[in-house]
C-alpha cells in the first residue's frame, strides 16, 4: 500500500513538474515573441520615419526649384544648354550651403523628353515615356508628388510641374538613391536591403548586373554583402512573413510600393539577435519623430498650394479664374478641362467656391 501511494505521489509530482515546466516554457516563448514583435514594430517605425525624411527632402527641393525663373525661361526657349548650366550651378550651390549632398536633378519637357540632367546632359531630347509609366500619372495629378518608381534605376523621385501661369510647360525632378538612407539606418544598428522584383528589369536596364536574392534584385549599392550571402537560404520567407529569424539576425519585412500602390518589391531590415533588446523600448521617441516626419512630407504640397481659397488646388483656382478673362471663342477650348476639374468637387464644395470666390469683386453701376 505504501509503495502504491509512493508511486501515485511520484506520478502526480512528475505531472505537476512537467506542467510547471511546460507553462514556464510557454510563458518564456510568449514573452520572447512579444519582445520580438515589439522590436519589429519599432524597427519598422524607425525605417518609415527615415524613408519619410528622405522623400520629404527630395520633395522640398523639387518644389523649391520649380519657381526658378531662369530654368523656366530656358525651358520656354527650348535652350537645353542654358538649362543644363543653370541646373548644374543651382545644384552646386545647394550642395555647398545646405544639407543636400546626394541628390540629382533633371528637367523633363511637357512631352516627357529629357531637357537637362545635372549628372549627364548627353541624353537631352531622349523620350522617357517608355521607361517611366509613372510620368503619365504626373500629367493627370498636375501637382507635386514623391514616390518610388522603377526607371533605369529604382530611386526616390520627387516631381513638380513647371508652370507658366496655369499652363504646365514641363517638370523638375529631384532624384535620390537609397544610399544615404542605408547609411543612416546602419548608424542606428539596422541593415537595409532594398529588393525590387526582377520582373522590372526590362525597365531598370542599369540594374541588370546587380546582385539578386531569389526573385529580387538588390537596389541599394551600399548593401551589406556579408549579410546578403547569409540571406539566400531564407529568400522564400520574405514574401510570406512580416518578420523572421535567421541564425544571427532578426529580419523585418516591409512592402515596397510604387506611386500607384502596386507592390514592386520589399524592404528587408536586419538587426543582430543580440541587439533586439535595444529596439524594444523606443516607442515613445519613435512616435514623436514619426509625426514630425509625416507633417513635413504632407505640408510641403500644402505650402505649394497655399492661398488657394476654397479650391482643392492652386491650379484649379488659377484655371477657373482664367475663364473670366478670355474671349467667348477661347472659352470653348478651356471648357472641357474646366468641367473635368469641377466634376471632382461635391455640391457643398462648389457652393463654398461660389460663395467665397464668386462675390469678392465690388460691383459698381446702376440698377436698371
Amino acid at each position: 500500500m505504501q509503495i502504491h501511494y509512493r508511486t501515485l505521489f511520484l506520478a502526480l509530482f512528475s505531472s505537476l513538474l512537467v506542467l510547471v515546466l511546460g507553462a514556464f516554457v510557454w510563458v518564456s516563448l510568449k514573452l520572447d515573441r512579444t519582445k520580438v514583435e515589439e522590436a519589429s514594430d519599432n524597427i519598422l517605425t524607425m525605417f518609415r520615419h527615415e524613408l519619410d525624411r528622405e522623400m520629404s527632402n527630395a520633395l522640398f527641393l523639387s518644389v523649391a526649384l520649380s519657381d526658378n525663373k531662369a530654368l523656366k525661361e530656358a525651358l520656354l526657349e527650348e535652350d537645353e544648354e542654358a538649362g543644363y548650366r543653370i541646373l548644374l550651378s543651382t545644384l552646386k550651390k545647394l550642395k555647398t550651403y545646405t544639407y543636400v549632398k546626394d541628390i540629382r536633378m533633371q528637367i523633363i519637357t511637357r512631352d516627357l523628353d529629357i531637357f537637362a540632367r545635372s549628372w549627364d546632359n548627353s541624353y537631352a531630347g531622349m523620350p522617357l515615356e517608355g521607361f517611366r509609366v509613372d510620368l503619365q500619372r504626373i500629367r493627370r495629378l498636375r501637382k507635386p508628388k514623391v514616390s518610388i518608381d522603377p526607371g533605369r534605376l529604382l530611386t526616390i523621385k520627387a516631381t513638380t510641374p513647371f508652370r507658366d501661369g496655369v499652363k504646365i510647360i514641363g517638370y523638375i525632378e529631384a532624384i535620390k538613391t537609397f544610399d544615404t538612407l542605408t547609411k543612416r539606418l546602419r548608424g542606428q544598428g539596422i541593415e537595409l536591403t532594398v529588393l525590387m522584383d526582377e520582373r522590372f528589369l526590362d525597365i531598370a536596364t542599369l540594374m541588370r548586373e546587380n546582385p539578386t536574392l531569389g526573385p529580387y534584385v538588390v537596389s541599394n549599392k551600399n548593401y551589406n554583402s556579408v549579410l546578403l550571402k547569409r540571406l539566400h537560404p531564407y529568400a522564400g520567407k520574405i514574401a510570406t512573413n512580416s518578420y523572421f529569424k535567421s541564425n544571427e539576425y532578426l529580419h523585418v519585412v516591409d512592402a515596397l510600393r510604387d506611386s500607384a500602390g502596386e507592390r514592386i518589391g520589399y524592404y528587408l531590415l536586419s538587426v543582430p539577435l543580440e541587439r533586439i533588446g535595444e529596439f524594444g523600448n523606443k516607442q515613445e521617441k519613435i512616435s514623436f519623430f514619426l509625426q514630425l516626419s509625416k507633417e513635413d512630407l504632407y505640408h510641403i504640397v500644402e505650402r505649394w498650394e497655399s492661398d488657394r481659397g476654397s479650391f482643392k488646388s492652386m491650379y484649379d483656382k488659377e484655371f477657373i479664374k482664367l475663364l473670366a478673362n478670355i474671349t467667348p471663342a477661347e472659352r470653348q477650348m478651356f471648357e472641357e478641362e474646366a468641367r473635368e476639374i469641377l466634376q471632382n468637387y461635391t455640391k457643398e464644395e462648389l457652393i463654398d467656391v461660389i460663395l467665397k470666390e464668386g462675390y469678392q469683386d465690388i460691383k459698381e453701376g446702376k440698377i436698371r
